[in-house]
């Protein structure tokens, strides 16, 4: 009987070192005493036992950063990418050759990473104020948004260096369609640091501002 009460304990701090002794009494239904006793016996630290759990979780989210990393251009870069690869698909896309802007927004507030992606012809200019100025005019003063999703994921590891950010850290992912008559024009995707980041909609404009504030 005192083996499986043991065992138990030892369990019990193995599979949540978060609980306290107390926590450990109470679910092993005996003394705090004896919890102490048991840990001490099987040499098991609960502070060492908490230190070496949060170094896993933080390998956890750096595999995770690592596996979703991708290169991060700081100045204006256009490249072209198959539409099989896009992520979110669009379906009428995929068996195209698309072409992706892409540019750390280092006048914007917050700081933002920009990525458009999209079939259209793109025209260089110097400095966008957003790369959706690099849309042919006729598509530009018809700009729709069709939709937009935003999510706060583990920050790809070069994404961090671009945008000055901890590691280990996360950001807000934004994407948004741009439609023109219903079909669709482009994909943005917006990347910014989560500290301070405040995403406002309002029925007065037609997306979500994004901004600084508390």
């Amino acid at each position: 009987m005192e083996q499986s009460k043991k065992g138990q304990v030892i369990a019990l701090a193995k599979a949540d070192p978060f609980l306290t002794v107390k926590d450990l009494a109470r679910e092993a239904r005996t003394t705090t005493r004896y919890v102490r006793t048991i840990l001490s016996e099987a040499q098991l630290s609960l502070h060492e036992m908490r230190r070496s759990y949060a170094r896993r979780l933080q390998g956890s989210v750096h595999a995770t950063r690592t596996k979703e990393d991708f290169p991060v251009q700081e100045e204006l870069t256009i490249t072209k990418v198959a539409g099989s690869k896009l992520t979110p698909s669009v379906p009428s896309w995929v068996d195209l050759e698309l072409f992706q802007a892409s540019k750390v927004q280092k006048s914007s507030s917050p700081l933002c990473y920009e990525q458009l992606v999209t079939p259209e012809q793109l025209t260089i200019r110097v400095e966008p104020c957003n790369l959706r100025e690099l849309l042919p005019v006729s598509c530009r003063g018809k700009l729709e948004v069709g939709g937009q999703k935003a999510r706060i994921v583990p920050a790809p590891e070069k994404l961090s260096d671009a945008l000055g950010l901890p590691e280990t850290t996360q950001v807000v992912k934004l994407t948004t369609f741009l439609t023109v008559e219903d079909q669709p024009v482009a994909l943005e995707i917006k990347w910014f640091g989560l500290e301070g980041v405040v995403l406002q909609w309002s029925k007065l404009r037609p997306e979500l501002e994004v901004r600084l504030g508390s």
